[in-house]
């Protein structure tokens, strides 16, 4: 999906002058201006591209990391941001407590968490060595 983006936005860039071009040369004789709009539809071109290619996107993970930070519950298996593998076992406003050994708990900020390696309600899928 991204390559054809990409390559439409290429195709996309490459025709605004063309047409540009073009409408220059249409205009009459005795006007070499132009249209005064063929800037603007070359820079609306370009925002357009970028947003389909870099603020859509990134809206979009950022719902996803939203929703997965609302969901986190006591039981999870969590990765922090860090690399810390640890246990969620209190979950609060905007933190949560991680027991990351038997006798060793610390405090997060929800948004340090990186992934959710396991649902507290999920089956243990059995290691393949």
């Amino acid at each position: 999906m991204k390559k054809l983006l990409l390559t439409i936005s290429v195709f996309i860039l490459s025709a605004l002058p063309v047409l540009a071009e073009g409408a220059a040369a249409a205009a009459p004789a005795g006007d070499k201006k132009g249209s005064p709009f063929s800037p603007l539809f070359l820079i609306g071109g370009i925002f357009v591209i970028m947003y389909f290619l870099m603020i859509r996107p990134q809206k979009k993970k950022q719902k996803e990391k939203a929703a997965m930070l609302s969901a986190v519950e006591t039981g999870d298996k969590i990765i922090s941001v860090g690399g810390i593998y640890g246990e969620v076992k209190q979950v609060k406003e905007n933190s949560v407590r991680v027991q990351i050994d038997d006798h060793t708990r610390i405090e997060l900020a929800k948004s340090s968490i990186s992934t959710i390696t396991q649902k507290a309600n999920a089956p243990v899928e059995p290691e393949v060595v």
